[in-house]
């Protein structure tokens, strides 16, 4: 402290508040610089490849010190936030100091966390950005978490055996940019969603943060006394992760967050659960390869028109349902689609035009960052509402009837909107002129003043040259001077005596008259006021549309809906993809002519093989299906289990006929990979996730599982094999699609009800294979790997030595017939 008292009255103030934000990189408003000093200087310095240079500050040495602009500062601020750190916001309150006092006063407006940013620039439009709070009170754990943007807002607590595993699922699920917990909170460690490097580094907070009391007065401050109730929030541990969520966002923001209007509990079983292996393998959101969106299942399906729409899509695909009810609810909505083109087009041209409301929503609550062009964006969109209404009043689907009554009635709004803001809006509203004219009588009279300044202007200008005889004598002005006469220098001696002098330039002289003073004060007075009463009367408009959050809110979901659907019956038509039939009473899953849609929709012109799939829970519960590589085997156990997935979200498929029941899991098993980095090899990984599918899969979920056993022995391997498919058959009895290239476990039919056999049918033709990919009953009786190494290229005298060791291990005792007790 002894050090802050000698410094100078700006850095004590600095570092007094940087002494608050300790954790946080301060952006120091300094006029129309953010300026970091010290440590965060000489960090930043690096960080951001900022010029180190030092500032006076009462001691000996100078102050490190480094600054940004700070109309350019979100692309630094975004850098810093994707780079982990947390950024806190210091702004200036007044241009100058208050009396008595040598500084102008400063103060944090808001920190920026991954978990909370509402930057236009710095979010993803079409996706989500989701801030997670875990409370965990002894076995059980509450979990909130919310997209400030958006304003929604769910929780659900968690109990029994399986508490970190199934945390782990709505973490998969959710994929929140940061995430809060409590002290308590131990098992982070224990998600794989961490080790895999997909979550950020969890903040833990004590206990205290946590306080019933305080956070309960959180909740009612924001929701109202009675939020328990309306939001049947009942258990303490939602309780508690929903008001520490709601803290760390009021704390941090420092603003009224009002677009956080409700909680939603969120009902976990509503949801087939997808872990984070299939996610991966099945190229759900992204490809395994490059990590990009094109080639994934949801760069084919997303065709929607909107931002909003493409959140809600993602979340669906993410989500897939597990309600028989609210899947054909989606399918017969698609289905009219599909079948309707003229509606199908109409809505989508529609569609397109919408701008993104429900985050415009959140600008509005959130205030510092809604602009006259949000308003302007808003309008436009809110005219299309009727339109909308009006096409879907013929439709016959419950769901789009409910739509239809849902649509809310904003003309109030929209000619509230057309009155006040004027057709091409700065972005800025400190350049003014956004108001329309008409809106507001004060303000058209400054309006007058300035227009007619301007004419008053060109007319004392030219009378001024007339008087002079100064033929280029203009009237100018700059921010400066304002307003000045500017005559050359070689003209001088012709300026009257009752012109002042004011400023000389290199060529020229600038003059002032008492005449120019008094047009100065009309028209500068009238701008300044103008962009006043502008401000205000923005700040009221702001605070009307405030009120209509929640029907702002409803109309975003039910235009994002409409979206997802559409965008369904679009990629259905495109792609001729057919209406699966789900139900709870089927007892079988069956696909007749099934095609991979990413793979067949990557092919283009080379025709698709499509497959038949038939699995039920007694006679066909297990397809152990064999085959060389590269005929398909990976393709057609995936497309499977992507066919289910896409019946789930309430999307048509691709094959001519698919009936299922409710599948509440898919479990792949495909491919290899290391986890050097926990020190796991190859079948390490593989049992691990073998194991986990053993744990977690019941009779109602399908498994994928490839090649189980290949990273250890022969026998090892072909023994794990075998055992994992006894026990998929006859104990969990799931249906399964097992591919093997270990032959032997073809005998399997003979000894285990459920378990067929099948293979990728190849032709060999002059010594070498053709693929067929035709999926037909039986086993192969060779896995052809040498034809297919020297298809790969492999060295003809490698194939030909390769060919005479296979023939002598066929004579050896290798391959001696294997007999297995499966009576167990």
């Amino acid at each position: 402290m002894e050090i802050i008292d000698k410094m100078s009255g700006m850095m004590k103030q600095y570092l007094q508040i940087k002494m608050q934000y300790e954790d946080a990189v301060l952006f120091y408003r300094l006029g129309d610089f953010y300026e970091f000093f010290f440590e965060d200087a000489i960090q930043m310095s690096k960080v951001l490849d900022l010029t180190l240079t030092g500032k006076d500050c009462g001691l000996e040495e100078r102050a490190p010190m480094c600054g940004i602009p700070y109309h350019s500062a979100e692309g630094y601020i975004n850098k810093l936030i994707n780079l982990g750190y947390k950024v806190a916001i210091c702004e200036q309150l007044s241009n100058v100091p208050e009396k008595g006092k040598k500084v102008v006063d400063r103060e944090v407006v808001r920190i920026i966390t991954p978990g909370t940013i509402v930057d236009e620039g710095m979010l993803e439009d079409k996706k989500n950005n989701y801030l997670c709070c875990i409370y965990q009170n002894q076995d059980k754990i509450g979990v909130s978490y919310c997209d400030i943007s958006t304003g929604e807002f769910e929780t659900c607590k968690i109990t029994g055996n399986n508490v970190i595993k199934d945390l782990n699922d709505i973490l998969v699920r959710v994929m929140p940019a940061e995430v809060l917990c409590n002290n308590n909170f131990v098992s982070e460690n224990d998600l794989p969603i961490c080790k895999l490097g997909l979550v950020s580094k969890f903040s833990y907070f004590d206990e205290k943060y946590f306080e019933f009391e305080l956070i309960n007065q959180y909740l009612v401050e924001q929701f109202g006394s009675s939020y328990s109730q309306e939001f049947n929030l009942k258990d303490k541990e939602c309780i508690s992760s929903s008001g520490s969520l709601l803290r760390y966002l009021l704390e941090t923001q420092k603003r009224s967050l009002k677009h956080i209007n409700s909680i939603r509990i969120c009902n976990n079983k509503r949801f087939m659960t997808i872990d984070i292996n299939t996610r991966r393998n099945l190229e759900i959101l992204e490809t395994i390869k490059d990590r990009r969106k094109k080639g994934s299942l949801i760069g084919l399906l997303d065709k929607t028109k909107t931002s909003m729409g493409a959140r809600m899509f993602r979340s669906w695909i993410e989500q897939p349902l597990n309600d028989v009810k609210e899947i054909n609810a989606r399918l017969d909505s698609v289905e009219e689609f599909y079948s309707q083109i003229m509606l199908r087009d109409s809505i989508n041209e529609q569609l397109t035009k919408f701008n993104d409301i429900e985050r415009i929503s959140g600008r509005i609550a959130y205030g510092t960052n809604f602009t006259p062009r949000d308003c302007l964006a808003l309008k436009n969109s809110l005219e299309l509402l009727p339109n909308i209404k009006l096409l879907l009043e013929t439709t016959k689907s419950t769901k789009l009837k409910n739509l239809y009554k849902e649509v809310p009635d904003f003309s109030s709004v929209v000619k509230l909107l057309a009155d006040a803001i004027s057709d091409n809006p700065p972005a800025l509203l400190s350049n003014g002129g956004y108001i329309r004219d008409g809106y507001n009588q004060e303000l058209d009279e400054y309006h007058f003043a300035m227009s007619d300044g301007k004419k008053w202007i060109i007319e004392l200008e030219q009378s001024e040259r007339e008087k002079t005889g100064i033929k280029n004598l203009k009237v100018a002005f700059n921010k400066v001077f304002g307003y000045y006469i500017e005559v050359n220098k070689s003209l001088a001696m012709n300026v009257p005596l009752t012109y002042q002098r004011k400023q000389t330039v290199a060529n020229n002289e600038r003059y002032i008259t008492q005449e120019l003073k008094n047009l100065e004060e009309k028209i500068l007075g009238a701008e300044e006021n103008a962009k006043k009463l502008e401000q205000r009367l923005f700040a009221e408009l702001r605070n009307n549309l405030i009120e209509y959050i929640p029907a702002l809110q409803k109309a975003s979901k039910i235009i994002s809906e409409l979206d997802c659907l559409v965008s369904l019956a679009t990629i259905a038509v495109r792609n001729n993809y057919s209406k699966p039939k789900i139900s709870e009473r089927l007892d079988h899953l069956k696909i007749i002519d099934g095609r991979h849609p990413v793979v067949e929709d990557l092919l283009k012109d080379d025709r698709f093989v499509s497959n038949d799939t038939f699995l039920n829970e007694t006679t066909d519960r297990t397809m152990v299906i064999t085959g060389p590589n590269m005929a398909g085997k990976s393709t057609y156990m995936r497309q499977v289990a992507v066919i289910t997935l896409m019946a789930h979200i309430g999307s048509f498929v691709p094959a001519k006929l698919a009936e299922m029941p409710i599948v509440d899991r898919i479990f792949t098993r495909v491919g290899a990979s290391d986890d050097l980095a926990f020190g796991q090899s190859t079948f390490m990984v593989e049992m691990m996730e073998v194991a986990e599918i053993l744990k977690n899969a019941t009779d109602a979920s399908l498994i994928v599982l490839d090649e189980i056993g290949r990273g250890t022995s022969t026998f090892d391997g072909l023994s794990i094999a075998w055992a994992v498919v006894e026990y998929l058959s006859k104990k969990l009895k799931a249906k399964t699609l097992f591919a093997t290239h270990y032959h032997e476990l073809t005998e399997l039919e003979n000894f285990l009800e459920g378990v067929k056999n099948y293979k990728i049918s190849v032709k060999e033709l002059n010594g070498a294979v053709v693929f067929l990919r035709k999926i037909v009953r039986g086993g192969a009786s060779k896995s052809f790997g040498i034809e297919v190494a020297s298809l790969a290229g492999v060295p003809d005298e490698v194939i030909d030595r390769a060919k005479e060791i296979s023939k002598t291990l066929e004579q050896s005792e290798i391959n001696k017939n294997i007999v297995i007790d499966t009576s167990n």
